[in-house]
């Protein structure tokens, strides 16, 4: 069965490189691994076949920066859990969504351009989708990371600074437009699509196609990410805590903790719990450890609560299976809720 067998240690290999530098070619990869780069362009695709590893595009530093984040409890009917889920994961704004064990049943993440777009969705669209009796909504003030840095680290240090990006600052820096904002989408279903494959989608030309992703890249208004079926790396588990502290630690706490190797979302939150952390564990028991070492590390911090995950349904445009491989794609457009139309949820 499927469901039992782990990735081997050459896959996991493969993937970490990928999460260096997801659009690396063949050659700079297989150079590294020791490999020929048809062998590392044949095992990705059998990977991707199988549906256990992908890539994608993620918003960028600055352009997160600019971009209004929600973090969403929601309740619902008995019942009604996993329809609801299914239809927030169809929803192009929302990158995440989970099944969560506590006072509420769903955790997901909404992207919107602006707190007025944002706004309108929770106050008149959210409210209206069947199955929904409570949402309580958490505004994130600074998103420190949305799950794009984590990475397997299976590769040393030689290895990595191989593979690792070369940032080259670019000068010119302008807002998203449109055709940007179309390539984001593009690139949402497969962040290694060739500049041939999105010239014949997008009617530009392969080497236009070029230039903006490099710019994108070089401003911070998007990267790319690698992710995989994280069970099968022995990541079997995940959680979510809300922390307080005084704002002054904020920024210092954050960036600290980007460095460990379970966080996945760090980010400051409008209100009494204004640190929220989402890490990922190879099992539930770990989680005692990790909250030992956070009120060691950070004295200032008050672990106010802590929900395991039960499901993961959606991550970063991917529907998952129950073991965390991807089912189905749904295109990322994180600028849908400020259309002149969006549509509401039935």
């Amino acid at each position: 069965m499927m469901d039992s067998v782990m990735l081997r240690e050459n896959d996991l290999e493969l993937i970490d490189a990928l999460q260096l530098n997801p659009r690396a070619s063949w050659a700079e990869v297989g150079a590294v691994l020791g490999m020929d780069p048809v062998t590392a362009a044949r095992r990705w695709k059998r990977l991707v076949d199988d549906r256990l590893a992908w890539c994608t595009v993620a918003l960028g530093r600055r352009q997160l920066h600019t971009m209004s984040v929600a973090f969403l409890e929601l309740t619902c009917e008995a019942g009604a859990a996993n329809q609801v889920a299914a239809e927030l994961a169809r929803q192009p704004h929302m990158i995440t969504v989970q099944h969560i064990a506590g006072s509420y049943d769903l955790w997901t993440i909404a992207i919107a351009p602006d707190l007025a777009d944002l706004s309108e969705y929770l106050l008149s669209q959210l409210p209206r989708q069947p199955g929904i009796t409570r949402v309580r909504t958490h505004i994130a003030t600074r998103a420190f990371d949305l799950s794009m840095r984590w990475r397997l680290r299976v590769l040393n240090a030689a290895q990595a600074g191989r593979l690792r990006p070369a940032h080259h600052p670019h000068a010119v820096t302008r807002p998203m437009d449109e055709i940007d904002r179309r390539l984001f989408v593009a690139l949402s279903t497969d962040g290694r699509r060739s500049f041939a494959e999105l010239e014949a989608e997008l009617g530009l030309s392969a080497r236009t196609v070029q230039r903006r992703i490099n710019r994108l890249v070089a401003v911070g208004d998007i990267t790319f990410r690698c992710d995989l079926a994280r069970r099968l790396a022995g990541w079997h588990d995940s959680a979510v805590l809300w922390l307080a502290m005084p704002d002054d630690h904020l920024e210092s706490t954050g960036e600290q903790l980007l460095s460990w190797p379970e966080t996945r979302t760090c980010a400051a939150v409008a209100g009494p719990n204004n640190l929220l952390l989402t890490v990922g564990l190879h099992n539930v028991a770990d989680l005692h450890e990790l909250v030992t070492r956070l009120r060691h590390d950070f004295p200032h911090a008050t672990i106010v609560d802590r929900q395991l995950v039960l499901r993961q349904v959606k991550l970063y445009g991917r529907v998952l299976d129950r073991v965390g491989r991807w089912s189905s794609t749904t295109p990322l457009d994180l600028w849908a809720l400020g259309a002149d139309d969006p549509g509401a949820p039935p």
